[in-house]
């Protein structure tokens, strides 16, 4: 049984709205350093929408819906406001979540998103932080927090916020407790060695190629080929990663000196790593068709993460990862396709993805 595993998730909720533009294109600028793609309209046209479809959103909600539909008792902080916020807290109510410690505030809107779905299953987002940025180190339930199992804390907005000491003194006092993290772009742009101490303390650093990239200040490459540059090189066999991922071997063996117990680097479709040892482990994607990828990296770190409360071995959470992430990515909106636990296990067993492993070092 898992109700009594109490979660703690922190970070942001939102509002948001889900359009499809009818004529859109997607076009491609090409560096000698990377691709970049642009999603296009018309410059002063009027473009037709397909549907309109509004959801909510935000790390810490997701993730505290996500808990609570794979029988966790799940409690989000975070902080509403003027306008929406009635309608965030009716929807985690009516999903489960524990709303007694949301914090409002008069002096703007609770985060507001707009969701350009493009005609190949990605999303472009028009992200109005609102009330997020007032969530601050008052808002916290110190003295709750220390009742909880596992504290899942997601992106924040405020750079040089308070709150990450309080929760590295939280975990201090109370060593059987554990911390999954998923950093905001303020916390990452500071790099590493600023947050080793809350690393140090951390059960599961969530975090995609790019936001890995920014964090330790290396570079991915192509899986298996060498550098000219004496200074990087390739610790994996060639054979270990298929030729559309990334090798982010250094960027794991950099994470990992700072005392993290797993890392995870996700890369959408290119699939999952991660690593609790000396062993790096490759989970693909069990299919690229998706509705809306908004949500996938939230709904792909509530599976890995029960799978790790449960007690399972870190094949089978990238597994629990990347079906539940899978079920999310074929809805609009990042909630409405997340599992049960019930429904995750029967997927489980009839999953036929592959896990490869190599040693890291």
């Amino acid at each position: 049984m898992t109700k009594n595993t109490k979660i703690f998730t922190i970070g942001g909720a939102t509002f948001d709205i889900f359009v499809k533009p009818d004529r859109q294109a997607i076009m491609t600028f090409e560096t000698p350093e990377n691709d970049d793609k642009w999603l296009c309209l018309q410059h002063g046209g009027k473009i037709k929408v397909d549907n309109v479809v509004e959801t909510f959103g935000g790390g810490a909600t997701n993730t505290a819906v996500g808990f609570t539909r794979m029988g966790f008792d799940a409690y989000f902080v975070g902080k509403i406001g003027s306008a929406y916020g009635d309608r965030v807290i009716q929807n985690l109510v009516d999903q489960g979540v524990h709303t007694d410690f949301i914090s409002e505030t008069k002096r703007d809107k609770t985060a507001f998103s707009t969701i350009l779905n493009t005609f190949d299953g990605d999303r472009t987002v028009l992200g109005y932080s609102g009330a997020n940025k007032y969530f601050s180190v008052k808002d916290l339930p110190k003295t709750e927090l220390n009742t909880a199992d596992w504290i899942f804390f997601n992106h924040i907005s405020e750079k040089n916020s308070k709150i990450p000491e309080v929760l590295l003194s939280t975990l201090k006092k109370n060593p059987n407790m554990k911390l999954a993290w998923n950093p905001g772009r303020e916390q990452l742009e500071q790099g590493v060695k600023k947050w080793k101490s809350l690393l140090a303390r951390t059960e599961i650093l969530f975090i995609n190629k790019e936001e890995a990239e920014l964090f330790t200040g290396l570079l991915s490459r192509p899986a298996g080929i060498k550098s000219e540059d004496p200074k990087y090189h390739v610790y994996m066999k060639r054979d270990f990663l298929p030729p559309y991922a990334d090798d982010v071997s250094e960027l794991m063996v950099k994470l990992m000196k700072t005392g993290v117990k797993t890392v995870v680097i996700t890369d959408g479709r290119n699939g999952a790593q991660a690593c609790c040892g000396d062993r790096l482990y490759f989970c693909p994607v069990n299919t690229h068709k998706r509705v809306d990828t908004l949500g996938a990296g939230d709904s792909f770190a509530t599976g890995f993460t029960t799978a790790m409360i449960l007690g399972k071995n870190l094949k089978s959470a990238l597994i629990y990862g990347t079906l539940n992430a899978y079920a999310v990515v074929n809805h609009y909106g990042a909630q409405e396709g997340l599992l049960t636990l019930k429904e995750l296990n029967n997927h489980y067993t009839n999953h036929g993805l592959s896990v490869s492993s190599t040693k890291l070092i």
